[in-house]
């Protein structure tokens, strides 16, 4: 009895133990890759920080003066020597002139031979970079008298670590130029300054008392390093890297010692519960570790979970529209869908900020035709214009009847938003989207109306979510407030922007400028042609395959094609589809995404398998699904489906396919 009760205690303790030994192993690699990130960027911040150092005696008048139009060594020892030795005391200095002779040479404080340039030959590439790019720069014109001072230049430079006699050097050149143009260069080319800064003891106290590091070393190149400690490794031009180690910090080591103790005691006496609080803590960093995907899996799941009832209410009212109805109760059904179809734009709005946030959200490249897809999201909103009495005016420029490339779905999201938008806020008058080219590839689009406006000082809160610039407008008009936050952020994901401007009573003009190149004259893929699959009898009536888990799905699909000579056969999980597809064949199959048993992909897999192994034509495939994202859309391609509808179903869309169908087979029938 008491045997396995230590047992128990016994594996408790390893358990937890190994468990926090992994996990302070995990703390000090991360606390490890924190300090080589903040030495990698220590030294580069020297860098800069030596760079800037520098900049005040070359980008100066005087030194154009004195070291360009005539050469005055007396004024470089008093000026540079100085300058130099007082804020960073570099050990080698040389000033080459035009033709990238050295004419004068620094050594510490001392006057040095013009010779010693020579032996830093990694400098040469440096002197090269900084030529390249004064040619870049081209000639600087001379200050006009009387005109207002400015600074004309910014400083030219290049830096880079050199091997030189065993020690490494961080060696700059900075090329001479006016600050204000009082004086200019004499000719095309100007001196350049190169300085020498040894890497030495100095540098690495910096680095030490900067981030508090113990034991740091340096050394030049490859060295064995002691294990546990953290290495950084510079290169250097044409010579072996600087190696730069020290003994990090072990945060979680420290608390393993300090913790072994009293963990061992307590798991001793409680084993049992030590067990549950690993596990518990196990799956709390796995939870952490996976929170965009379980964010992303929970948008997906909202989505399909709000969808599918949904769906039982658009399109049961859609088929109810179609029956002989008084006008009371057309006006009731009326009122059914028109909530349905604001339930479903809200859906779609909060789930499209959301994937906006998390950074869900890529922006697609392909060709489409400008022109056109302003039309079609204008014409969106032309019955309601129409219900309103007010214009919709569009005005499209010759230079807009072009192909460009970009993301043809969220450029029409964005024009639809603000296009609805207009026309909500807009009593009488007109709504008038006009489109203009600003160059090669630039565009700008407005959406000008007669409606409400806003206070300008309001402007950037309408930019907010669930955000109106007057609460009392909200009230009035309805709207979630999410429509131009997810538009901007839209067209920010796009390069571009979207302003607008406006006064109260005045109505409102909104802007949006994207960067649209100019592409090969292309629209959208065309949807595949759906070619029954099915055997060609003139006698029977198309065979439909429905598998749906849920049974108000099943019900709508049936109340739908209730109109239609079909045989409907439904299948409430893919297993069962697939053995009603082994049993006899189908001219077209509707297959749900999320079902118990088998999904409705490895379905569609499995559907196409057996297919292939058969040799027989291809079945049309729709997953008719309530998951809508654009990643569930290309898992429906990807497995084989020949489209992908998310529901709420769009009885015409779904017409559209069984109408494919028909004639489909019909020619089959007539080639028979």
């Amino acid at each position: 009895m008491l045997a396995p009760l230590v047992a128990l205690a016994v594996t408790a303790m390893v358990v937890f133990v190994a468990s926090l030994m992994i996990w302070a192993a995990e703390i000090d690699r991360g606390v490890r890759a924190h300090e080589v990130d903040l030495v990698r960027r220590g030294i580069s911040g020297d860098v800069a920080e030596i760079e800037r150092s520098i900049i005040p005696e070359t980008n100066w008048d005087e030194a154009v003066l004195n070291l360009d139009n005539r050469f005055d060594p007396a004024w470089a020892a008093a000026n540079l020597n100085d300058h130099y030795a007082q804020n960073m005391d570099f050990e080698r200095l040389f000033v080459l002139d035009a033709a990238d002779r050295p004419i004068y040479a620094r050594h510490h404080r001392e006057t040095a031979s013009l010779a010693s340039f020579g032996h830093f030959e990694g400098a040469a590439s440096l002197v090269a970079d900084v030529r390249r790019a004064e040619a870049r720069r081209g000639p600087i014109a001379p200050h006009q008298p009387g005109g207002p001072m400015r600074l004309v230049s910014r400083a030219i430079q290049s830096s880079d670590y050199v091997f030189h006699d065993g020690r490494v050097y961080l060696v700059t050149a900075t090329l001479v130029q006016p600050d204000f143009a009082t004086v200019t260069p004499k000719g095309p080319r100007a001196p350049i300054v190169v300085m020498a800064l040894a890497m030495d003891r100095g540098g690495l106290t910096r680095l030490k008392e900067r981030f508090q590091l113990s034991d740091l070393r340096a050394g030049v190149g490859e060295q064995r390093v002691e294990r546990g400690r953290a290495k950084l490794m510079v290169e250097t031009l044409d010579g072996p890297p600087i190696v730069v180690t020290w003994a990090p910090q072990r945060p979680g080591a420290d608390l393993l010692r300090r913790a072994i103790v009293p963990v061992a005691l307590v798991i001793l006496a409680f084993a049992a519960m030590g067990a549950v609080m690993v596990i518990r803590a196990r799956r709390a960093a796995a939870h952490l570790l996976a929170s965009h995907r379980s964010q992303s899996e929970f948008l997906a799941n909202m989505s399909h979970e709000i969808r599918t009832p949904l769906n039982g209410v658009s399109a049961i009212a859609e088929a109810l529209e179609r029956t002989p109805l008084n006008p009371a109760q057309a006006e009731m059904v009326g009122i059914i869908r028109g909530s349905g179809a604001t339930l479903e734009r809200l859906l779609s709005d909060v789930l499209d900020l959301s994937r906006i946030e998390t950074g869900a959200v890529s922006m697609e490249n392909a060709p489409f035709h400008l022109a056109d897809a302003i039309r079609e999201a204008a014409a969106l909103a032309g019955a309601r214009a129409r219900d309103k009495s007010i214009d919709l005016i569009i005005d499209i420029d010759p230079a807009a009847e072009t192909a460009v490339a970009g993301d043809v779905l969220r450029v029409k999201q964005v024009l639809t938003n603000l296009v609805s938008n207009a026309v909500k806020f807009t009593s009488d008058g007109y709504v008038a989207v006009a489109v203009r080219a600003e160059g090669p590839g630039r565009w700008r689009i407005e959406v000008q109306d007669t409606g409400v406006g806003f206070d300008p000082a309001d402007k950037e809160r309408l930019f907010n979510r669930f955000q109106q610039a007057d609460g009392s407008v909200t009230r009035k008009f309805g709207g979630s407030g999410l429509g131009l936050a997810i538009s901007r952020q839209l067209v920010g994901l796009m390069g571009g922007e979207l302003d607008a401007i406006s006064n109260p009573g005045e109505g409102a003009t909104f802007t949006v400028r994207l960067e649209l190149p100019l592409a090969d004259a292309a629209g959208p893929a065309a949807a595949p042609a759906l070619q029954s699959g099915g055997d060609a009898d003139p006698e029977r009536p198309l065979r439909i395959l429905l598998a749906d888990d849920h049974p108000t799905n099943r019900k709508v699909v049936q109340v739908l094609f209730s109109e239609f000579d079909v045989d409907l056969v439904c299948a409430e999980n893919g297993q069962e589809a697939c053995e009603a597809f082994a049993a006899q064949r189908f001219d077209l199959v509707l297959m749900d995404m999320q079902m118990p048993v088998m999904d409705g992909l490895t379905a569609v897999r499995e559907i196409r398998a057996r297919e292939k192994a058969r040799n027989w034509i291809a079945t049309p495939i729709v997953m008719l699904t309530a998951n809508a994202l654009p990643e569930h859309q290309a898992a429906s391609l990807a497995a084989g489906a020949d489209l992908h509808m998310p529901k709420p179903i769009e009885a015409a869309k779904l017409f559209a396919v069984l109408q494919h169908v028909a004639e489909s087979q019909a020619v089959s029938r007539a080639a028979a």
